[in-house]
């Protein structure tokens, strides 16, 4: 009896034990948490390899996959930060001047190129006194506004800008990637891409270049970087000809990550792995442009009828399969210009009808409106873009059921963007690409740009003009911000275009990738990719390996 009972206080006790360790493990995992750990390899796919991978020169229209690899390897004065404000980056600050006109930043201390070298002030005024005299550079706009800026090395960290007038979205254009002068300095810009710096690639981004060829690029971390050592050890980019090609890549395992715009396909593919998908618009429009200068479309109401008779939701599911978001206004959704409330009315083709009825014009025999002998009747132009003419010809049909007669009219590119240069059309599509964190609808919208300039459609209002120039020169975001709502609230008044869609771009990884401030809430609809690069916008916060760390006292 003696014995049974000690066997069975034994196995009471071996519970207890086995119950203690459970709950203390359990205690251990509840008080802990996942930390990033240094370590691991991401592998992208991107559509097409680099053509010129150097900063000034690479145009990111025509070659995004060499902006993908500078956005990686070289930094600016400033940079996006996640919030998709600008922020210091190279730059540990900067002051503007009660004008102002005067910028001054300062570099952070102890910054240095990949090579080591020391980078200074010295790099900086190299860098931007290089882009003020390049004959072509990557960035027309960007090289012409330089152009006028007077720069000043104050000291070995500091450097001062001497604007020609006031103009607060300064610090977005501060972004230019910075040049070593010491690898550089004497040599001609013209040369750079066949010398040695094009195959060495020696910048201060959050990456090295370990190895570059035509079918990839492998990047190790840079230990100096200012923000700190990236998570990752590696990244690898591999060129790969085709969509189709890139997703059977991922498909395979050989790439962990791939984006694209557009990207029908990886909506539909069944992807294996622990898979992240998302969906961001990227910054630009398509926009149908009406010419003010012409008699007919100087009437608000015709204009304004005009768009309520068109479903812009329906042109984005037939036309281009649902891969973009309606945009309202010149400003993008979702940014800190933007007021959400200022929106088109909802489409209404028989409030359309009725507007046009309003203005005299009435159904003829055949059922096309006309005032009189004047027959609503004009001509689309648009490129030979395969979206925007299904776009085109979708618009076509659908005025054509309110009694409106559109002929689209498809030219080449080059032959679109000097028509309506010279305002030689009646209404046309186009897309504005690359806005960036900071709109600036100046040169788009104000009077000054009508001749020749970028105002396409010669619109020309006193109140547009004086918010424009107010919001140029308000050194305080909250203030700009207001001041672009106005805008928005009387360019939707005046209705010189019809603003149609945002494209999206699809980001998807199949690694347990953590970090990435895109993935952290799918149905985050406040971002915007400013630039297909810009999905690299926190890589040095990324990470693969973990660790777990107890928090606070167990009991």
């Amino acid at each position: 009896m003696a014995r049974r009972i000690r066997w069975q206080i034994a196995i009471a006790l071996a519970g207890i034990g086995v119950i203690v360790v459970l709950f203390g493990r359990l205690a251990a995992l509840s008080a802990s948490t996942d930390n990033p750990a240094t370590g691991g390899v991401y592998r992208e796919a991107v559509i097409g390899s680099p053509v010129m991978p150097i900063p000034l020169l690479n145009d990111p229209v025509a070659d995004p996959a060499g902006r993908a690899l500078i956005s990686l390897l070289f930094e600016g004065l400033t940079r996006i930060g996640v919030d998709g404000l600008i922020e210091p980056a190279l730059a540990e600050g900067y002051t503007v001047d009660a004008t102002g006109e005067i910028y001054t930043f300062t570099l952070r201390p102890g910054l240095r190129w990949h090579d080591g070298t020391p980078l200074t002030a010295d790099d900086v005024v190299f860098t931007l006194r290089t882009l003020q005299e390049l004959e072509q550079a990557g960035e027309p706009a960007v090289a012409s506004f330089w152009r006028t800026t007077l720069i000043e090395r104050v000291d070995n960290r500091t450097v001062r800008f001497i604007l020609s007038g006031p103009f607060a979205p300064f610090p977005a254009l501060a972004r230019v990637p910075i040049l070593p002068a010491h690898l550089l300095r004497g040599i001609p810009p013209t040369a750079w891409p066949t010398s040695e710096f094009a195959r060495q690639l020696i910048g201060s981004g959050p990456f090295r270049l370990a190895d570059l060829r035509p079918e990839s690029a492998l990047l190790t971390a840079n230990p100096t970087y200012y923000n700190g050592r990236p998570f990752l050890d590696q990244i690898e980019l591999r060129f790969m000809a085709t969509p189709e090609a890139a997703i059977a890549a991922l498909s395979r395992g050989e790439v962990t990550g791939f984006a694209e715009r557009w990207g029908a396909n990886l909506l539909a593919v069944d992807l294996p792995g622990n898979e992240q998908r998302t969906i961001l618009p990227v910054d630009e429009y398509t926009i149908l442009t009406f010419n003010l200068r012409l008699p007919l479309f100087q009437e608000i109401p015709l204009r304004r009828a005009l768009a309520l008779g068109l479903d812009r939701d329906a042109l984005i599911e037939t036309a281009i399969n649902g891969l973009a978001q309606p945009i309202d206004t010149p400003l993008l959704p979702g940014t800190w210009a933007d007021d959400p409330d200022k929106r088109q009315p909802p489409t209404d083709p028989a409030a359309a009808a009725d507007r046009l009825a309003e203005i005299d014009f009435e159904p003829g025999s055949d059922g096309i409106r006309q005032r009189g002998t004047q027959r609503l009747s004009f001509t689309l132009l648009v490129d030979q873009d395969e979206r925007r003419l299904a776009v085109a010809q979708a618009i076509a049909a659908q005025w054509r059921a309110i009694g409106v007669e559109v002929t689209v009219e498809s030219v080449d590119s080059v032959a679109l963007v000097d028509r309506l240069r010279r305002g030689d059309f009646m209404t046309a599509i186009h897309t504005w690409t690359r806005i960036g964190p900071d709109p600036d609808p100046y040169s788009l919208w104000h009077s000054s740009q009508a001749a020749g300039g970028l105002n396409y459609a010669g619109l020309n209002d006193s109140r547009i003009d004086l918010l424009l120039e107010q919001a140029r020169s308000e050194p305080e975001l909250v203030a700009r911000a207001e001041l672009y709502h106005a805008f928005q609230q009387r360019w939707l008044e005046l209705s010189p275009a019809i603003t149609l869609y945002q494209p999206m771009y699809i980001i998807v990884s199949t690694a347990n990738l953590q970090g990435r401030a895109f993935f952290a809430n799918p149905d985050f609809t406040g971002q915007t990719l400013f630039g297909a690069e810009d999905r690299f916008r926190d890589v040095q916060r990324w990470f693969i390996n973990t660790f777990r760390r107890i928090e606070g006292d167990l009991p």
